[in-house]
């Protein structure tokens, strides 16, 4: 069964830019002493409804198509990992990934099935990398569920290659009122996945107001500076302090209509110098391409 929320083209630019990288980590490394880890903490049910972007109907839901998931995508490369770890907070999306066993049985053996918060999983995950071990992960997230310390815990790792579906207009700039008034419910969320980085000064700006009152005292008001592109840069800007071999400055733009909802960032923890370079060069030609 596949899961209920609905893929776009976005949906497809996305799996194609994150596992065509995929192809060139495995190719890559094949023939190296290293084991190569794969985690999607986000990994759904594996498959994907996808629906036209253009309007639709009042009350009508209309699916054109249903497209491998990226639990299935990730299977599906020419030369596969070691280890697979998917998992989802929903155990009925995780009972649907056992069937992947099935569907795969040469990799049966490789893939992980685990029910859980993506922060517990990751922090799972990478304590189990031991110093031969290099890792691909998968951040794909519905909307705020990618806390700081989660992206800190994959960055200290020095062993991983990050993709990570940002929420930048509809988990940020969105919560923002033209009159800079930030939504309640949104904030502490917000404050999650920026961590200690002061993310209000870049939604928000102050401009003084003169009250035509009978002091004629000044007043500070608000007004909405925020954008996808400018939170987005912000992030990368946040990300950089802690990923080691960079955080690329090229990004996707992603979402629905033709509009930017989301950003799809790269990141890499490994320090060394030829492993960064040929990392972010990748990347970054492949999402020029795509």
């Amino acid at each position: 069964m596949p899961q209920r929320s609905f893929g776009n083209k976005g949906t497809v630019v996305k799996l194609k830019t994150v596992f065509d990288y995929a192809s060139f980590y495995t190719t890559a490394l094949k023939g190296t002493s290293l084991r190569l880890h794969y985690l999607d903490a986000f990994a759904g049910s594996g498959q994907i409804p996808l629906r036209d972007d253009a309007p639709l109907l009042d009350g009508v839901i209309e699916v054109d198509e249903l497209i491998e998931g990226s639990a299935r995508k990730a299977l599906s490369i020419p030369y596969p990992f070691d280890r697979y770890v998917f998992s989802d907070l929903k155990e009925s999306n995780t009972q649907e990934l056992l069937r992947l066993r099935t569907t795969f049985p040469k990799l049966s053996d490789r893939i992980e099935i685990k029910t859980g918060d993506a922060r517990d999983i990751v922090e799972s995950f990478c304590s189990r990398l031991g110093s031969h071990d290099r890792a691909l992960v998968l951040l794909d997230p519905f909307g705020n569920q990618v806390g700081w310390q989660t992206l800190v815990t994959l960055a200290e790792t020095e062993k991983v290659d990050l993709w990570y579906l940002f929420p930048a207009w509809m988990g940020v700039a969105r919560q923002v009122k033209s009159t800079g008034e930030i939504l309640a419910d949104a904030a502490q969320s917000i404050d999650a996945m920026f961590g200690p980085h002061d993310w209000r000064t870049q939604v928000v700006q102050s401009k003084e107001a003169l009250q035509s009152d009978m002091f004629e005292q000044t007043a500070e008001e608000t007004e909405k500076i925020a954008t996808a592109d400018s939170i987005t840069r912000f992030m990368i800007d946040c990300m950089s302090g802690i990923f080691k071999g960079g955080v690329s400055q090229k990004w996707l733009p992603l979402g629905r209509n033709g509009r930017h909802f989301y950003s799809l960032l790269f990141a890499c923890a490994n320090p060394s110098a030829k492993a960064k370079g040929l990392a972010q060069r990748v990347a970054k030609d492949i999402m020029t391409r795509n």
